[in-house]
C-alpha cells in the first residue's frame, strides 16, 4: 500500500513539473531553419555551393548581426558559417509559411549569390541580408544595381561579432552601416471627441430620506460556527474514505 501511494505521488508531481516546463521549453527550442535545392552554382557569403541539397541555420550572435550556418541535406556536416544582418520589411508585410530566397544576378566570370533569406513564419517579418567581403560586394552592387552591406576581405570567422561593416553603392563608394528598423504606419489623426454628459434626473427631497431611512446597519447575528462544523465533517468523511479504500487495496 505505501509502495502504490509513493508511485502515485511521484506520478502526479512529474505530471505537474512536466505541464510547468513544457512551453517554456519548446519557446527556447525555436531555431530559424530551412532545406532549399540548387540547381545551379551559388555563392553565400564567400561558401560556394555546388548543386544539390543543403540546409541553412541562423546561430544568434548579437543583436544588429547573425552567424549562419550552411550545412549538407541532413545537417551532419557544416559546409561554412557566414554572416548576415536583419533585412527589415515594411508594415504591409505578410508572413508566409515557406522560406523565400532573393538572389544577387551572375555577371560576367561570377556565378549568382544569395542577397537575402527569409524563414519559414519568420519572427518580426524579417529576412537576413548577406554579407560579403568588400571586394565581392563591389561586384555585387555594380551588378544588382543597388547597394550591399559589406565586411573588411580581411575577415575572419572570428572576427564575425566585431568585424566593422559598411555599405558599398553601385557606383563603388563605402559608407557606413547603419540599422534601420522597419517603418512603423502613421496614425491617423482625429479631433477630439467631448464625452456626452449624462443626464441627470432631479432628486425629489421627500425620497432622499425614505432611502437614508431603509439603509441603516443590521446587527451582526450570523456566526462562523457552522462553517467550521461543516468542515470539520467533510474533513472526517474523507477521513472514513481513504481508510475505506485502502483497506481494500491491502
Amino acid at each position: 500500500m505505501k509502495r502504490l501511494t509513493s508511485w502515485l505521488v511521484a506520478g502526479m508531481c512529474t505530471a505537474l513539473l512536466g505541464f510547468a516546463f513544457a512551453p517554456k521549453a519548446n519557446a527556447q527550442g525555436t531555431v530559424e531553419q530551412s532545406s532549399f535545392n540548387l540547381t545551379e552554382p551559388l555563392d553565400i557569403g564567400g561558401t560556394i555551393l555546388q548543386p544539390g541539397d543543403y540546409q541553412i541555420k541562423v546561430v544568434l550572435l548579437q543583436g544588429n548581426r547573425n552567424l549562419l550556418r550552411v550545412m549538407n541535406a541532413d545537417g551532419t556536416k557544416v559546409l561554412g558559417t557566414v554572416l548576415s544582418v536583419p533585412h527589415q520589411e515594411g508594415p504591409g508585410a505578410v508572413q508566409i509559411p515557406t522560406s523565400r530566397y532573393t538572389y544577387y544576378p551572375a555577371s560576367a566570370g561570377h556565378i549568382m549569390a544569395l542577397r537575402t533569406w527569409y524563414a519559414p513564419d519568420t519572427p518580426g517579418l524579417g529576412g537576413h541580408d548577406i554579407v560579403y567581403t568588400e571586394q565581392r560586394a563591389m561586384e555585387l552592387a555594380a551588378a544588382a544595381n543597388e547597394p550591399v552591406v559589406a565586411m573588411p576581405d580581411t575577415a575572419k570567422e572570428a572576427d564575425y561579432g566585431t568585424a566593422p561593416l559598411v555599405v558599398v553603392t553601385p557606383a563603388k563608394e563605402v559608407k557606413p552601416y547603419e540599422v534601420v528598423a522597419a517603418e512603423k504606419p502613421p496614425v491617423p489623426e482625429t479631433a477630439p471627441v467631448e464625452p456626452a454628459k449624462p443626464e441627470v434626473a432631479p432628486v425629489q427631497p421627500a425620497k432622499v430620506a425614505e432611502n437614508r431611512v431603509h439603509h441603516k446597519r443590521l446587527p451582526k447575528t450570523a456566526s462562523d460556527v457552522p462553517l467550521y462544523a461543516g468542515l470539520g465533517v467533510l474533513s472526517l468523511l474523507g477521513a472514513l474514505g481513504l481508510g475505506v479504500l485502502g483497506r481494500r487495496l491491502a
